[in-house]
This record gives structure tokens, sequence and C-alpha cells, in this order.
């Protein structure tokens, strides 16, 4: 009865399962760290059922392009394809697709040089042969014609005839009588004269590349059917000009062939860089130490 009545001030019921976690619970939902990690979740898992799976990217090879592929078979082997060699075709051209597009993940096409320039090339070449072409009328060929007169002109021209001397202790007097004997219409005679060279329709340009170009000038000026003899760093000449055409300007008619595809070409380079300079355009470029 005594040792009841004492502790009757200082008993407390025992609580029940679950109010610890509930007091937990109330101190933990006050933590603004437990707000930011559950907020952090809810925004993640609501992107995954918004978003879905990743998209794989896709690589497709249309019919066109499966024709183009077993038509520069045949091409190349001279026969069909066969079905196997189709489906290895299609394959190949997966595969070289798949690592075009690596390289170009890699960045391949700027950081390698060679690759860089053989890609420019292919580019430039298929711009160049998508490049419409109108075809010219007749009088705009011959416009063309007249504005670039000069370069349908056949150049002046000469024929003419050489002793040549090589550098010797004889050189000089040998080449001396040479010239006075050819100046009074006599024949050569001597087994050690040289072989006459004979040079037919040399244009001055044309000249200079068989000859000094001081040796070249000076047998361009000489007047016809006269010998003379002119040294040079390779010895001594004695030449004479035999004939001399004087520049002819081509005919329309005779060069229309070679004015249409020399129009074509330049209007061909003008399209070309038209499409550059609209591609060019669609970038702001900047360049450094340049306002």
């Amino acid at each position: 009865m005594t040792r009841a009545a004492a502790g009757v001030g200082d008993f407390e019921p025992a609580a029940p399962r679950g109010v610890g976690a509930l007091r937990w619970l109330r101190s933990a939902a006050s933590e603004p760290l437990l707000h930011f990690t559950l907020l952090g979740a809810l925004v993640f898992a609501g992107h995954r059922v918004l978003s879905g799976p990743a998209e794989v990217p896709t690589l497709e090879v249309s019919a066109a392009k499966q024709r183009e592929l077993t038509t520069l078979f045949e091409q190349r082997q001279g026969r069909a394809a066969t079905d196997e060699e189709r489906r290895q075709l299609v394959q190949r051209y997966v595969e070289d697709e798949v690592l075009f597009r690596e390289g170009e993940r890699l960045s391949l096409p700027q950081t390698d040089p060679m690759l860089r320039a053989q890609l420019l090339a292919r580019v430039r070449s298929l711009l160049q042969a998508e490049v419409s072409e109108k075809p010219p009328t007749e009088p705009e060929l011959v416009r063309y014609y007249d504005e670039h007169r000069g370069d349908y002109t056949k150049p002046e021209t000469i024929n003419y005839r050489e002793y040549w001397f090589k550098t010797g202790p004889n050189a000089k007097d040998d080449a001396r009588r040479l010239a006075l004997a050819l100046q009074r219409g006599e024949e050569p005679q001597g087994a050690d004269l040289p072989s006459p060279i004979n040079y037919t329709g040399r244009g001055l340009e044309e000249l200079r590349t068989v000859q000094s170009p001081d040796l070249a000038r000076r047998i361009w000026s000489l007047p016809t059917g006269v010998w003379r003899e002119l040294p040079s760093d390779r010895g001594l000449h004695v030449v004479r000009v035999d004939e001399r055409t004087p520049a002819l300007d081509l005919p329309f008619a005779r060069v229309r062939e070679r004015v249409l595809a020399e129009y074509r070409k330049e209007q061909t380079s003008r399209a070309f860089q038209a499409e550059v300079a609209r591609l060019t355009s669609q970038w702001r470029v900047r360049v450094a130490g340049q306002p």
C-alpha cells in the first residue's frame, strides 16, 4: 500500500507504438534540406515521365540511295549485282555513314587537315554540280567572244633555222666563217660543222621556253632572210628567220565550241561563288584583331 501510494505521482503510462515515429516525422518535416531533396526527386521523376526514354538516332537508307549504290556497282563491275551483293552494299553504306557521323561527333573535319581538305573539295564539287546552268543563246556566245577576243587570237609566229656552236677555243672563228659563207649564199662545208636545227611556228612566249630570254628576244627581232651570229651563255648561234606569220583573229565559227566551254566554265564559277556567298551570309564571322 505504502509503495503504491508513494509511486503514484511519478508514474507515466508507456507510449503506444508509432508515437516516436510521428514525433520524428514532425521534426524532419521542418528541415529545409529535406524539402530541397524531395523537390529535386519530384522534378527528376516528372522529367522522366514527360520526356520518356532517350531518342535513338535514325539512319535511313532510302530506295533512291539503294538504287544509287546498285548503279555505281554495276558501272564499276560491268554486271548486275546479286541479292547478296546488294545487301552488302547497303551494309557497307550504313557502316560508312555511322563512321562518318562518329567522325563528325569527334570533330575530325575540324582537327584533321587532310580530312578537312578532302571534305571541302567534295562539298565544292557537289555545289558546282548542283548549280543550275542556263544554256547560253547564240548572241550571248558572240558577245562573250567579242569581249574576250584576245583569247581567240593566234599569236604571231616565226620559222627559223639555227646552227649552234658550243663554247670552245675555235667556236667563235667557226661561227664567223659559217655566217659569212651563208650570207654569201654558199653551201656550208666541213665535217665538224653542227647540224642545223629548224624551228617552225614558234611564238615569242614559246620561243622563250627553248632559248634564254635574251637570245629569244634577239632572234624574234631579226629581219626575215638574214643570217646573224648571236652569242649566248651557251655558246654561239648562227640564226636566220625564214618566215614570219602575223597574228590572226580566229573567227567565231572556228572557235565556237571553245567559246561555249569557257563561257559555261565562267558562268558556273560565278554561280558557285554566289552560292558560297549566300551560305557565308548565314554566319556571323568574327576575325580576331579586326573590327
